[in-house]
């Protein structure tokens, strides 16, 4: 059975690092909504806060688009995004059905003091402008009710191998 494996979490709760190594770890194709971000923005020439928050919806077009393709094919795929929305879990149930999927939700978990000091002290790319959005930082909820199963609540304070196989035993 094909399996879309999802990473998701809020921003700073180590979902691109996490998804990374998985992605090594399974030799699956992993699918970041950021990496997209950043080469619209580069492409583009683009300057702006303004700018990089219209790539958002974008960026995550093409990232479903291209995992659903690949879904089709009968291909494993990792996505990583925050999906924090419930359309996206609508989504992936839609995709359940159509390619008879196994459907595996990684949702990372942080507390609030940790996330924003990932988030002050990371290094990324130009595109996003955290140093901007940390001005006017709040502190965000979401439950991720709308993923669908199987969910996998990783809290990632821990060591990112001892999560690795936390996941790994999960997918089997």
């Amino acid at each position: 059975m094909t399996k879309l494996i999802i990473v998701c979490g809020l921003p700073g709760a180590g979902k691109t690092t996490l998804a990374r190594k998985l992605s090594e770890k399974l030799k699956v194709f992993c699918l970041h909504k950021d990496s997209v971000k950043e080469s619209f923005y580069d492409s583009m020439k683009m300057s702006t806060l303004e700018d990089s928050k219209k790539l958002g919806y974008p960026s995550v077009k093409v990232i479903l688009d291209l995992a659903e393709e690949n879904l089709a094919r009968g291909i494993d795929v990792i996505l990583e995004s925050p999906f924090t929305f419930s359309e996206d879990g609508e989504i992936f149930e839609k995709w359940r059905k159509k390619y008879d999927l196994e459907i595996f939700s990684i949702i990372l978990e942080i507390s609030e003091n940790e996330r924003k000091e990932r988030m002050t002290n990371r290094e990324r790319d130009k595109s996003h402008h955290d140093e901007k959005r940390l001005q006017n930082y709040v502190a965000t909820q979401c439950d991720f009710f709308h993923m669908p199963e199987k969910k996998i609540f990783l809290e990632t304070s821990k060591n990112t191998n001892t999560l690795i196989e936390i996941i790994l035993k999960e997918l089997k």
